[in-house]
């Protein structure tokens, strides 16, 4: 977001003139509409509202929040077409200069618009202003509305007062008689209904509610009981018919029938079996007793032998009743026992299933008057009710028709002027200082969106910055647009021709910044996004400068395609890349061969040699990693001068094989789109991207590309002026610390470089 800011200001401050532009010509709107535009005058008055209530002796000024929701109905009363049609029969016609011209059916219109009721906030006060083209009948207009205002109130409140108290008194008659009504029907409810006096939701449950549901609770004990009884003798027949042991199920019968029967069933009356359960509570009272008596006396102690024997007996008892009962269960086994059982659960079956159905007899019928008592407990609550809200509105209308009565002679709301119409002196419409504030705002933001406009139709790069962010690189160096020396060969060579001039500083600031990277770069090739960026020129002015600096460097022309750096340098026809690729012999010798010495020192070039049919295969074979590596150990910089990187795939194969890539960049022809595609070409395919350098830099694009690059090495042509008169450039030179490059030389002086300017020769 801050960069955006940032650039649209850049963008802002390049395009300065198409604010200006905006600017004036807002200005002269402005003003034109300043000097013919209608002047108006403005009156108001202020009205305090009065609210009296129930209380006309105490009228509130209070501001509560009930009272103030009514104050924008006062405000919308005063704007209302009934008092403004009684405003303007107050006005004379004097007065009437803003309907001249207009028909009479439009004034009121005219004053809707004109007029404006506000009420002041936190206040009963409401603002009246009226604007007029004369500050005198904007006085008369104020003067008449308020004028209106008052006699429609007290018009509307005298008379509704009387059409009021008829009503309610007619009302409340009516009330009356349906209030008698309810109550005879209520009276007459309580009657047939047998009330009680328990209300529906109290602690009190009616009596046939409570036996309803005692009701529903015997007949699920007694469906329980059935369901026992049936699953108790299917068990049993199945048992029967498997042949299985029914002594087994007799513990499931005595639960369904119940032990006296089943003891009955099976020949022992019911004395036995109380006699039996009376000694097993016995015998569990002996041996209780025995066990707290060991405690405290001896074996031998009478009382406890007392007790012990007493268990005894009472186990030899028990223990022969139960052998008289398995003695019978096992004559009954075979023949009789199956019989016998399910004849009494089949009896206990049938009792249970009439129980069921009587206790269901009795529930519904309980049900059914219960549902009955609650309908008319319904309806009576529904009677109270209703007698009680026709109470409650009765008093509601014979109180309103006390508070009508006492307030007809006064009415709840009184008017009092507290501010008289006041006309101001000055004009409020036109104002200078709005239509000054509007055209600055109109101006700036016109400007603004044409230079948002005209950027985005313009697709360029508007500086540095921009460059960085958007590429994702560092910008090493900006090249000023390099004067046409006319020259050919190494004297049209900027850094070699004239090393001292303004424009030669950049590529040794490039230099420079190539010595201090992070990255390797001793293996670097050059290229662009579009042909005719300059990247030949900026390849050949970093090699001088590499050169003069005392570094052993090599060129080596690889553009197979259109080799410019060959055809800058006057080598074409000579041995050069395309020979070495496509040769027999060793690499390095054919490589020796074919490199040629220039006329800087230190500096030679391999030129690109004949045209192929297929660069990209000879640039992505084997030899050309080997003539790198053969230039590796007899160089200390290697540059390699690669195609554009969008016309062909060479400098791809190019970048897999050195350090780095420099990419060349034309900003003020050079489309953004194009060259951030050629930055992302290199980054799909690994290539390191070691910065940009902006090429080609106008002197009307310094402004947005200043980066001190105006200094020229020595500090211009003024200061060398001064320095050769004092002798002081040779002392500096002498003296010059050394810098990133090891013992880095300054450039010869242009004449001693010119004197060896000439052919390219072969290095033998």
């Amino acid at each position: 977001m801050v960069y955006a800011v940032l650039y649209f200001l850049r963008v802002v401050r390049y395009r300065r003139s198409v604010m200006v532009t905006a600017l004036l010509i807002t200005g002269l709107l402005g003003g034109l509409y300043f000097t013919t535009a209608t002047r108006y005058y403005e009156a108001d008055a202020s009205l305090l509202i009065l609210q009296t209530g129930g209380d006309v002796l105490t009228p509130s000024l209070s501001v509560d929040g009930a009272k103030q929701e009514i104050i924008p109905t006062y405000c919308q009363l005063i704007e209302s077409a009934v008092v403004l049609q009684g405003a303007i029969a107050r006005l004379g016609p004097q007065h009437q200069v803003d309907f001249r011209g207009q028909p009479r059916d439009q004034w009121i219109e005219i004053l809707e618009d004109n007029l404006t009721a506000v009420a002041i906030r936190r206040t009963n006060i409401i603002r009246v202003s009226y604007q007029s083209r004369s500050a005198s009948a904007a006085v008369a207009v104020i003067r008449a509305v308020m004028q209106s205002y008052f006699d429609f109130i007290e018009k509307t409140h005298r008379g509704t007062a009387g059409q009021i108290m008829d009503v309610l008194g007619q009302e409340k008659v009516r009330v009356e008689a349906k209030l008698d009504e309810k109550k005879a029907a209520l009276l007459a409810a309580r009657r047939n209904f047998g009330d009680l006096g328990i209300k529906p939701g109290g602690q009190v449950v009616h009596p046939l509610v409570q036996r309803a549901v005692r009701l529903n609770e015997a007949l699920v004990e007694a469906q329980e009981k059935r369901v026992e009884l049936q699953s108790a003798l299917a068990a049993i027949q199945n048992a029967v018919r498997s042949g299985a042991d029914l002594q087994h199920h007799l513990l499931s019968v005595e639960e369904a029938v119940g032990r006296e029967i089943l003891l009955t069933g099976l020949g022992f009356n019911t004395r036995d079996a109380a006699v039996q359960a009376n000694m097993e509570r016995s015998l569990l009272e002996y041996q209780s007793e025995m066990k707290s008596m060991q405690q405290f006396l001896g074996p031998a102690h009478p009382r406890l032998t007392e007790v012990a024997e007493r268990v005894r007996a009472t186990e030899q008892y028990l223990t022969a009743y139960q052998t008289r009962v398995s003695e019978r269960l096992t004559q009954l086994k075979d023949t009789r026992l199956g019989p016998m059982l399910i004849q009494m659960l089949s009896q206990a079956l049938a009792n249970a299933s009439q129980r069921e159905m009587a206790l269901r007899d009795s529930f519904e019928t309980a049900r059914a008057e219960a549902v009955r008592l609650n309908g008319d407990l319904a309806q009576l609550e529904i009677l109270e009710h209703d007698v009680e809200q026709l109470r409650s509105f009765h008093d509601v209308l014979v109180n309103q028709i006390a508070n009508t009565d006492l307030r007809q002679e006064h009415g709840d709301i009184r008017a009092t002027v507290v501010k008289e119409p006041m006309a101001s002196q000055q004009p409020v419409s036109p104002r200078l200082m709005t239509v000054a504030l509007l055209v600055l705002v109109i101006g700036l933001l016109g400007g603004g969106i044409s230079v948002y406009v005209l950027d985005i139709l313009d697709d360029r790069f508007r500086s540095a910055d921009e460059l960085r962010l958007r590429l994702g690189v560092p910008v090493l160096a900006m090249v000023r647009q390099l004067p046409n020396a006319g020259v050919p060969g190494w004297a049209g060579v900027q850094a070699n021709a004239a090393p001292d001039a303004v424009e030669s500083e950049a590529f040794r600031t490039l230099r420079t910044a190539l010595a201090f990277s992070p990255h390797a770069t001793e293996r670097i090739a050059v290229s662009s996004s579009e042909p005719g960026d300059g990247k030949t020129t900026v390849l050949v002015n970093l090699a001088v400068s590499f050169a003069q600096a005392g570094k052993r460097t090599l060129l080596i022309d690889a553009d197979l395609r259109r080799p410019g750096l060959t055809t800058l340098l006057g080598m074409k026809g000579a041995a050069g890349v395309s020979d070495v690729l496509r040769g027999d012999g060793e690499v390095a010798r054919l490589a020796a061969q074919c490199v040629c010495r220039s006329a800087v020192a230190g500096l030679d070039v391999l030129g690109s040699g004949p045209r192929r049919p297929n660069p990209s295969e000879l640039l992505a074979g084997p030899r050309f990693a080997d003539l790198l590596a053969w230039a590796e150990s007899q160089y200390e910089q290697i540059l390699v001068d690669s195609p554009p990187v969008l016309a062909a795939s060479d400098a791809q194969i190019l970048g897999r094989l050195v350090d780095g890539v420099l990419l060349v960049v034309q900003p003020d022809s050079n489309r953004r789109r194009v060259v951030e595609r050629a930055v992302e070409s290199f980054a799909a395919l690994g290539v390191e991207l070691l910065g940009v350098v902006a090429n080609r830099i106008r002197p009307e694009s310094n402004d947005r590309y200043d980066d001190g690059c105006a200094y020229a090495y020595g500090y211009g042509a003024a200061y060398r002026d001064e320095a050769d008169q004092d002798g002081l450039i040779g002392a500096d030179r002498d003296h010059e610390p050394q810098g990133a490059d090891e013992a880095i030389e300054r450039p010869r002086p242009a004449n001693e470089a010119a004197d060896q300017i000439g052919p390219v020769k072969r290095v033998a």
